[in-house]
């Protein structure tokens, strides 16, 4: 059979054998230049043919996702402010949980948040459901734990017309004592904020209730009311917080000099000295604690001390240097001796704006 044939042998041999160098040399036919040699791609090549591209993608992708989960946000409370109000009461509380972790959330991204504290849609969804709740006369325990939760949450809204009612409801003489704790922390919570918005609250009903509180017969209803009147800058409500710098409770005079501090005002300074001089005497190491009563005396001295401390270093500015150096006086005596943590981090703080 010839070369010529278009037997398989040749057909296999013309399309797939390799030829040699030299063969790869000869000109494929009459005037016709060989094949240039392969060359690599250079990876500038690479990066415009794949990186690049690949790039552009993620930034588009990017952007979509972003603007998508912007868009679920929007969504997402809409839908639990729907669902807060459903007939079926799984659902209805499965979203006021997660309304109130939206809530705290949006909370902590600030001016990034939506602002949700301030939304009157979120605020009545919730206050609406708080007071279902306290009209309940005998709640069941599971509906007692429901309220002190919703009033948690309700303490994290800024909008005072709709829900300082409700707040104010569930401090009543007839409420139970630990419903009228947390309605007293969430009512401190929201007038806090306004204060520290520069629009403290003004609400006559508001301001009479706290001030009939600090003459509650329970005591720590007395300091929490006191504590809140410092956020309260009416004449009644700096008139009665006056009053309780007298006031025969140790914890209670000195949450009324640290609202006059927290407003700036030096009104309360004699306590807090009377308040350091007595600290000389107490035992301010945690390790020698064995009771829980022990535990207890500790921690509110603690808490005295460190508020105490920080009322003045707030003041500190305005004081003069006689004063300053009495009060650094005062405070070195027992802190010298202290032997925990918190009383000794405030203490620094302290000195230094002493010092000043």
């Amino acid at each position: 059979m010839s070369s010529d044939d278009p037997t398989p042998d040749n057909l296999y041999k013309d399309r797939w054998t390799v030829q040699s160098e030299d063969q790869t040399a000869t000109p494929l036919g009459d005037g016709e230049p060989p094949l240039p040699m392969v060359q690599p791609p250079s990876a500038g090549f690479i990066v415009q043919l794949f990186v690049v591209p690949a790039v552009i993608v993620m930034v588009v992708v990017g952007v979509y996702l972003l603007f998508s989960r912007m868009a679920a946000g929007e969504t997402d409370w809409r839908q639990l402010v729907t669902d807060v109000r459903s007939e079926n009461t799984h659902v209805r509380w499965r979203s006021a949980l997660t309304l109130a972790q939206v809530l705290q959330d949006d909370a902590l991204r600030k001016a990034q948040g939506q602002q949700l504290a301030s939304n009157p849609e979120v605020a009545t969804a919730l206050t609406t459901l708080l007071v279902e709740l306290l009209k309940k006369a005998n709640p069941t325990e599971e509906e007692a734990q429901q309220t002190e939760f919703m009033l948690k949450a309700v303490g994290l809204l800024d909008v005072p017309d709709t829900i300082l009612g409700p707040i104010l409801d569930a401090t009543e003489m007839n409420r139970d004592p630990e419903l009228r704790k947390q309605a007293l922390n969430s009512l401190a919570q929201v007038c806090g904020r306004a204060y520290e918005r520069g629009t403290p609250l003004t609400d006559a009903t508001l301001v009479e209730r706290v001030i009939a509180l600090s003459k509650d017969s329970e005591k720590l209803h007395r300091h929490q009311a006191t504590f809140i009147l410092g956020a309260l800058t009416t004449p009644e409500a700096r008139g009665r917080l006056n009053d309780l710098l007298e006031d025969p409770d140790l914890m209670t005079q000195v949450n009324a000099a640290v609202g006059f501090a927290r407003q700036k005002s030096p009104q309360g300074l004699k306590v807090f000295e009377s308040l350091f001089d007595g600290a000389s005497e107490w035992k301010l190491d945690p390790t020698t604690v064995s009771t829980q009563e022990q535990g207890v005396e500790q921690f509110e001295h603690a808490m005295l001390l460190k508020n105490g401390m920080r009322a003045v270093q707030d003041l500190a500015p305005q004081l003069d240097a006689a004063t300053k150096q009495r009060l650094l006086s005062k405070i070195s005596v027992f802190a010298k001796g202290a032997k925990d943590i918190v009383i000794l981090s405030q203490w620094v703080e302290t000195k230094a704006a002493l010092e000043k």
